[in-house]
C-alpha cells in the first residue's frame, strides 16, 4: 500500500518562496559586499575624517604617516601668555601608532567571528563609523631638554630652608608656587594626536604647596652646622684640594623628607650644582689631554717617533654625586655628644665637634688617544698619501703666530673611512682665549684686524693636500680677492666659522691621519693612510679671465683614477677674484 504525500497548496508555496528569497537576496548582497571590499576598508569608515576605501593597508599607512608629517611639520605648539613653544613629535613621549590605527579601520567588518562581522556590517547601513588614532606612550611627556625650556614658566613651591652666607645659615620662609598642570597637558596632547589636530595647547598652571613649613627643633640646621666643622679634602692620584668653608656651605641644601612615621621633616641634602661649580674651578689642574702617537715618513714607510700618552678627565657629574653621597650621611650628623628632643618625643643625637678630616677621592676618567702605538696598523695608516704646501713668507709676527697656533689644531687629526672632515669643527673657537692674536681678515667688504687673521693659510694648505690625495671636496670657497700668500691663485680655501668651511669626504678604505709641520716660512699638511692604488692628476691652476685691479677668474681641475686606471671622478674648482681695491684696509673694525 503506498502512502500518499500531501500536496502543498499554491499559497503556501508562494509564502515559502518569498521567505527564501528574502533570506537569499540579503545573503548574496552581503557576500558580494564583503568580498568586494576584501583587502580594503568599507565605505562609511573614517579615520581623522578621511576614508581609506579603495586603498591597500600599506598605502593607507603611508598616507597616514604623510598626513602626520605634514600636520606637525613645525611641531606641536604650546602657548603661555606671550610665549610660544614648538615641540617636535620625536620629543614627545606620546606618539601615534600608525599601524594599529590603520589596523583598526581595516579590521572593522572583517572579523573571523561571523556574527561580529554581521553586526559591524549592519552598523554601517545608513550611518558612518569614525575612528581616532591609536597612541603609544613611553611614560615621559616631553623630552628633558625641551621640558627645561617650557618649565621655565613655573614658579615651584619653596619649602622652608636655610641659605648659607658669610659664615652662617639664614632661614628662608616657605612659599606657595605654581606649576604646569601635567595631567591636563597630557590630555590635551593626546586629544591633538588622536584627532590629528594642530591646535595650540594652552599651558595651564596649578597651585603648588610646600611640604615643609618649618625646621622642627632646628634639627636640620644643627646637622648642617655640624657638617661645617669638618675639613673636607678632595683628592686625586697626585694632588689634593682643601674645600673652603664658604664653598662647603654652598654645597648644603635642604629638602623635605618623610620620616618613618610618615611625618614631613627637613633634612640637609647636597646641592649638586654648587658642587659641580666648584669642581669646574679645579678642572685645569686635573684634566690632561690625550696625546696621539706622532708619525714620520722615512725610507718609504711610516714609523712612530713619539709614543702616545693617555689623558685624564674629571668626571664632574660622577664626582659631584660621590661627594654628595659621602658627606650627606649620618656619620657626619649623628655621632657624638648632645641630645635634642624631637617633635615626636624621640631623642636625636647631634654631633658637636669634628673628628678629623674627610678625604674624598675624585672620579678621574682615563682618556685614550685616538691614535696609539698599538692601533696604527689596525687603522691602515701605512703610507704617505699626499702633502699640501704653502709659503707665508713676508707675514707679520702676529700672522705667523696665528698660522702656528691654527696648524697645531690639526696635527694628529683622524678622519675615519667615509667620514666628512670639517675644518671649522676641528679648528674650534677663534678668539683670544684660544691663543690667537688680531690680524687682517676680509670681512663685510673690508680688510680689518680680527682674532685669528691668517688662518686661511692653514685651510688653503689643507685644501691642497686633500685635492692631491684624491679626496672628494664637498665645501670650498675662494677668497674675495687674490692674496699673495696663497699663490698660485685658484688653490686657496677661505674659512670663517661656522661658514664658509672647508670640507671633504675620506673616500679611502681606512683612516686618514693628518699631521702638520712648519719649516722656515713654509707650512705643510701631510695625509697618511692606505695606498689603494689610486692615481691623482691635477691640471692648472689656469687664469682664464683677467680684470682691472688684479681681478681674475681661474680653474683648477682634479682627476682621480682607480688602481686599474679607470677615472672614478673629476672635479673642477672655479675661483672668481675681485679687485683688492674694493676691500680697503681698516685698522679700526668699526670704521
Amino acid at each position: 500500500m503506498t502512502k500518499k504525500i500531501p500536496s502543498i497548496d499554491k499559497k503556501t508555496a508562494l509564502v515559502v518562496a518569498m521567505i527564501l528569497l528574502m533570506i537569499s537576496i540579503p545573503t548574496v548582497l552581503f557576500a558580494r559586499h564583503y568580498y568586494a571590499y576584501q583587502g580594503t576598508s568599507f565605505p562609511g569608515i573614517f579615520l581623522n575624517e578621511k576614508s581609506y576605501t579603495g586603498m591597500s593597508q600599506d598605502d593607507a599607512r603611508k598616507d597616514l604617516e604623510n598626513s602626520i608629517a605634514e600636520r606637525y611639520k613645525d611641531g606641536m605648539r604650546f602657548t603661555y601668555q606671550d610665549k610660544t613653544f614648538a615641540v617636535q613629535l620625536a620629543e614627545l613621549g606620546v606618539a601615534i601608532d600608525t599601524q594599529d590605527s590603520i589596523d583598526a579601520v581595516f579590521s572593522y567588518g572583517h572579523n573571523a567571528d561571523f556574527l561580529r562581522t554581521v553586526r559591524q556590517q549592519l552598523s554601517l547601513a545608513g550611518s558612518s563609523i569614525y575612528f581616532q588614532n591609536e597612541l603609544t606612550d613611553n611614560g615621559s611627556l616631553i623630552s628633558a631638554e625641551r621640558w627645561k625650556e617650557i618649565s621655565a614658566i613655573e614658579t615651584p613651591a619653596q619649602d622652608f630652608s636655610y641659605k648659607y652666607d658669610n659664615g652662617s645659615f639664614t632661614p628662608v620662609e616657605a612659599k606657595e608656587g605654581f606649576i604646569i598642570d601635567q595631567d591636563r597637558l597630557r590630555r590635551d596632547i593626546e586629544s591633538n594626536l588622536k584627532e590629528l589636530k594642530d591646535d595650540p595647547i594652552v599651558l595651564e598652571l596649578k597651585k603648588d604647596t610646600p611640604e615643609a613649613f618649618e625646621d622642627i627643633n632646628q634639627r636640620a640646621l644643627k646637622k648642617a652646622s655640624n657638617l661645617l666643622t669638618y675639613q673636607v679634602t678632595l683628592t686625586d692620584k697626585d694632588s689634593s684640594w682643601d674645600v673652603p668653608k664658604e664653598d662647603l656651605g654652598s654645597w648644603i641644601g635642604f629638602a623635605a623628607k618623610k620620616d618613618a612615621q610618615g611625618k614631613t621633616t627637613l633634612s640637609p641634602s647636597p646641592e649638586l650644582g654648587a658642587i659641580q661649580d666648584y669642581l669646574v674651578s679645579i678642572v685645569p689642574q686635573v684634566n690632561r689631554p690625550a696625546v696621539n702617537a706622532q708619525l714620520e715618513f722615512k725610507d718609504g714607510k711610516v714609523s712612530v717617533f713619539a709614543l702616545s700618552q693617555d689623558g685624564t678627565d674629571l668626571d664632574l657629574e660622577g664626582s659631584a654625586k660621590k661627594i654628595g653621597e659621602s658627606l650627606f650621611q649620618d656619620a657626619y650628623f649623628d655621632v657624638a655628644s648632645g641630645q635634642n628632643q624631637g617633635a615626636n618625643g624621640s631623642k636625636d643625637t647631634i654631633i658637636a665637634s669634628s673628628s678629623g678630616p674627610v678625604k674624598i677621592p675624585l672620579i678621574i676618567k682615563t682618556v685614550r688617544p685616538e691614535l696609539t702605538t698599538d692601533t696604527i696598523d689596525n687603522m691602515g695608516i701605512t703610507s704617505l698619501l699626499a702633502t699640501g704646501e704653502s709659503d707665508f713668507h713676508g707675514s707679520t709676527k702676529s700672522r705667523v703666530h696665528n698660522v702656528t697656533v691654527g696648524a697645531s689644531k690639526f696635527n694628529g687629526a683622524l678622519v675615519g673611512p667615509g667620514d666628512t672632515f670639517s675644518f671649522n669643527s676641528i679648528l674650534g673657537e677663534v678668539n683670544a682665549q684660544a691663543g690667537y692674536l688680531p690680524e687682517l681678515v676680509i670681512k663685510q667688504g673690508k680688510t680689518i684686524p680680527e682674532y685669528g687673521g691668517g688662518l686661511c693659510q692653514v685651510s688653503s694648505t689643507a685644501f691642497r693636500a686633500a685635492v692631491k690625495a684624491g679626496m672628494k671636496i664637498t665645501e670650498r670657497k675662494n677668497h674675495a680677492y687674490a692674496v699673495k700668500y696663497y699663490a698660485p691663485q685658484g688653490t686657496d680655501a677661505t674659512i670663517y666659522p661656522p661658514h664658509p668651511d672647508l670640507a671633504f669626504t675620506n673616500n679611502t678604505p681606512n683612516y686618514i691621519l693628518i699631521q702638520t709641520r712648519i719649516s722656515g716660512t713654509k707650512l705643510y699638511f701631510d695625509f697618511y693612510g692606505t695606498n689603494d692604488g689610486r692615481k691623482v692628476e691635477t691640471e692648472g691652476p689656469v687664469v682664464y679671465e683677467r680684470g682691472e685691479g688684479g681681478a681674475m677668474k681661474t680653474w683648477w681641475k682634479q682627476k682621480v683614477y682607480d688602481k686599474d686606471g679607470k677615472l672614478t671622478f673629476e672635479d673642477t674648482f672655479y675661483s672668481n677674484y675681485k679687485s683688492a681695491s674694493l676691500y680697503p684696509t681698516k685698522t679700526n673694525p668699526l670704521e
